[in-house]
């Protein structure tokens, strides 16, 4: 089945959430132009995986955090809001991260090609409210 996947722009998100929270964010890939007073076609995304890792630094082996269209974390919108790419990873998995600065980037996956679509800088706020 063929894919959007080569039409998948790097994105480079600055992210900040708290260990306190649900990390809920959404990323909408839209294709061509549009008048003003309307929205661009969406981006379908149907097809493609996704896969998310957190780290402190770039050269760090240690995972803080991963999540995927396949083990859960992320997903692709239902129809027909197939464009969007949703981050939504619950409190629990965020409470023992610990209060700082992380990095983290999604690569998509058709089973053909394979791509780093987003790069993220992470802030993970120290939650008051437990």
């Amino acid at each position: 089945m063929a894919t959007n996947i080569l039409a998948l722009p790097l994105a480079l998100l600055e992210v900040e959430t708290g260990n306190n929270e649900d990390w809920i964010d959404s990323v909408k890939y839209l294709v061509g132009d549009a008048p003003p007073d309307e929205e661009p076609p969406q981006l379908d995304l149907t097809g493609i995986e996704f896969e998310m890792e957190v780290r402190r630094a770039a050269g760090d082996h240690e995972v803080i955090l991963s999540a995927s269209t396949k083990a859960g974390g992320l997903s692709i919108g239902a129809p027909p809001n197939t464009g969007y790419l949703i981050i939504s990873i619950p409190v629990t998995t965020m409470k023992p991260i610990r209060a700082g600065e992380y990095v983290a980037d999604i690569v998509a996956t058709d089973g053909t090609y394979t791509r780093r679509c987003i790069e993220i800088a992470l802030t993970v706020k120290e939650g008051l409210t437990r």
